[in-house]
């Protein structure tokens, strides 16, 4: 009756669902593993793992992602990872392989692959809306900030404006220290909380006439026009400290730092205003090599920089 009630549960399943006993032998394959990977259900049950995964990494467009999954699957350790079909239709799923754990040890493995075809297509057309929209218009949909776009737009005349009026002009490139980890660990949402809440404590630390930006994923830039090599460190020095003062409430009571890497364009030169955001670029990377909570100040070769935060 239990074998009958399971084979029923699989049969109406959005998941599929495989099960290897402790000799690695396939006991079960649900109908949503063979609509998935082309494959008939019941010639799989009953043959050892090696042959069940080589049939199913057939329909992969890298098989041996699929391999490496099912031989670690063996272990006491859940894995999960994404893999790409391609036959019979192309489609993007999620494989997760849990052990079976019982009084004797591990009697085997369960794998239940899900299909997220639509979620990921919704996820393309969405973020595809999103980025008609901010060419259409000159705000940022996360953070408000000027996007990139906007802030480009207002280089050009800074750089221009300073070039006549034989005046310099800063840029600073700033970047969260490990923000890849923090996104892993807290989720896509939390991490777009964060971002949204470095806007608003930088926007604190600017200066009223500074221009602050989203500039390429989760690095925001800033324009600081008329300011010099010192005026470049005051506001960093000012914008890290906004960030890093006070915890920021996530999951739990976190202290988030930023790397700020700086750029000051003095004239007479022939750099372009794309050439300064390239500099302060560079001055990004190298306070990053030095740690996390960095600034560094990029200034011509014939300018001496001011000290740098540590």
């Amino acid at each position: 009756m239990q074998e009958e009630a399971l084979m029923a549960i699989l049969e109406v399943a959005d998941e599929g669902v495989l099960v290897f006993d402790r000799d690695g032998r396939c006991r079960v394959v649900g109908r949503r593993i063979g609509e998935l990977f082309g494959v008939e259900p019941a010639a799989l049950v009953g043959h050892p793992q090696d042959y069940v995964v080589a049939r199913l990494a057939q329909a992969c467009d890298e098989p041996d992602t699929l391999r490496d999954m099912a031989y670690a699957a063996g272990g006491a350790v859940q894995q999960v990872t994404e893999l790409e079909l391609q036959r019979p239709s192309p489609r993007i799923v999620r494989f997760a392989t849990t052990p079976i754990q019982g009084g004797a040890g591990l009697l085997g493995w369960v794998g239940v692959v899900r299909d997220l075809t639509r979620e990921r297509s919704a996820e393309r057309r969405s973020q595809q809306l999103l980025t008609r929209l901010e060419q259409v218009t000159a705000t940022d949909a996360l953070t408000q900030l000027p996007n990139r776009r906007r802030f480009l737009e207002e280089l050009e005349r800074e750089h221009g404006r300073a070039a006549r009026a034989w005046d310099s002009y800063a840029l600073l490139r700033i970047d969260v220290d490990n923000m890849g980890q923090l996104n892993t660990q807290l989720g896509q949402a939390r991490g777009d909380e964060l971002l949204e809440e470095l806007a608003r404590r930088l926007r604190a630390g600017r200066r009223e006439y500074d221009l602050l930006a989203r500039f390429l994923d989760d690095e925001l830039i800033v324009l600081l026009p008329g300011a010099d090599a010192h005026a470049a460190q005051v506001v960093a020095d000012r914008m890290s400290r906004a960030v890093s003062k006070e915890p920021f409430e996530l999951d739990a009571a976190r202290n988030v730092t930023v790397c700020i890497g700086a750029a000051v364009w003095i004239p007479p030169s022939a750099e372009s205003g794309p050439d300064v955001i390239e500099r302060a670029g560079v001055a990004l990377v190298r306070a990053r090599v030095r740690g996390v909570d960095q600034i560094e100040i990029d200034v011509p070769p014939s300018k001496s920089a001011p000290p740098k935060h540590a």
